[in-house]
């Protein structure tokens, strides 16, 4: 159970709910469905079969502990993945968009907690480890934060840290096409191509996670992610990816 990761959330978040997850790793409350609905909803209103492309949703196992891991490109990118990953699915967020016990409240149902980006949050990343260790499936964005363009930034050390205190699969997911769906500077979302693609699961070698540092493992992860992506949205890992992807 998550009590002991709850208890510290709790104390370092004011506005955080002291029990998460509120259902489980696998339960699903009011809030989540009607949120997700919502963004289903707006997204296939918006966007429609024409310009949303979603390929590889096969290769989503039933079951976890898994770390999906993605590029990250624009604010529709969280929507994106927590309207349409078929399976219940967790995600951190900063924790500025917890301002008071409502937001706190919609979005501890919505299976989001808060991460501090400026300083260690050992709160959110023990809840991340205990999502995990209970089986459940965890969003993570490798580089942290959004890409000041469409290439990729270096990878922060946060998914190396989390997979060596608690072994789970890797799932790459990449993303294309939302930083002009939804630019920086920009109130609303506007109509584009979307793209959303995800390939098998892997496990990291057991002798780089022995061997190497958090940045190498981290690294490593993010190449498999950028093979996902065309070569304009590579951005640092574009020498690391073998021609043939």
């Amino acid at each position: 159970m998550l009590r002991s990761a709850s208890t510290s959330c709790a104390r370092t978040e004011v506005h955080f709910p002291a029990h998460f997850p509120v259902r489980g790793v696998e339960g699903k409350t009011l809030r989540y469905r009607v949120v997700k609905a919502i963004w289903w909803t707006g997204l296939k209103l918006v966007y429609g079969r024409k310009r949303l492309e979603i390929t590889g949703v096969e290769n989503i196992p039933a079951d976890g502990p898994l770390l999906v891991v993605s590029n990250h490109l624009s604010m529709l990118d969280p929507v994106l993945y927590g309207a349409l990953f078929p399976r219940n699915l967790f995600a951190m967020a900063k924790k500025e968009i917890f301002p008071n016990r409502l937001a706190a409240w919609i979005w501890a149902g919505c299976n989001t907690f808060p991460v501090d980006r400026q300083g260690q949050s050992r709160a959110g990343l023990k809840t991340a480890r205990h999502i995990l260790s209970d089986g459940g499936r965890l969003l993570m964005f490798i580089e942290g934060t959004r890409s000041t363009g469409a290439g990729m930034t270096r990878a922060e050390s946060g998914a190396a840290l989390l997979i060596r205190q608690t072994p789970c699969l890797v799932l790459p997911a990449a993303v294309g096409g939302t930083e002009n769906a939804w630019p920086r500077g920009r109130r609303l979302p506007r109509r584009a191509q979307i793209h959303l693609r995800y390939v098998a699961p892997f496990s990291v070698p057991a002798d780089l996670l022995a061997g190497g540092g958090r940045q190498a493992v981290s690294d490593y992860i993010a190449v498999q992610v950028a093979a996902l992506l065309p070569p304009a949205y590579r951005g640092y890992y574009a020498m690391a990816v073998p021609q043939a992807a």
